[in-house]
């Protein structure tokens, strides 16, 4: 199976088109990435910031008394829906092609571009040119 710049070099051999400029080549792998993760697409850094702090505050809910059944249940359902959402927030990634992206840096960006100084552009008022009449 050959790869595009492969054909193109192979192409441009053909025609006598080498490029003669041509020096050294680095290929980065799409799975590089800077941070360490424990599960894919979860880093330490995701893990400490959005999934600890939601276990902790799902222990602090589940302690909270009364023991009974029926209670139980309703604060593990609400100790559920903190934990996907937690986990779902740490490891969603909004735009697929850019696995560097997280869904955090997204909505910050979204907030910043509402939250700027909005310009609009008014048509001028049409004013008299003397200009045109001599």
């Amino acid at each position: 199976m050959t790869t595009k710049e492969e054909v193109k070099e192979v192409l441009k051999e053909l025609l006598g088109q080498e490029d003669s400029r041509k020096g050294k080549t680095f290929v980065f792998p799409d799975n590089v990435d800077r941070s360490y993760h424990i599960v894919k697409g979860l880093s330490i850094g995701n893990f400490f910031k959005y999934i600890l702090p939601a276990v902790i505050i799902a222990a602090v809910i589940l302690l909270i008394p009364p023991y009974s059944l029926g209670f139980m249940m309703i604060k593990m359902f609400f100790v559920a829906m903190l934990m996907l959402g937690s986990f779902t927030f740490a490891v969603l990634r909004p735009v697929t092609s850019r696995p560097n992206i997280t869904y955090s840096n997204y909505l910050k960006l979204i907030f910043q571009y509402n939250s700027r100084q909005k310009l609009f552009f008014i048509k001028p008022n049409k004013r008299d040119d003397f200009r045109d009449e001599q």
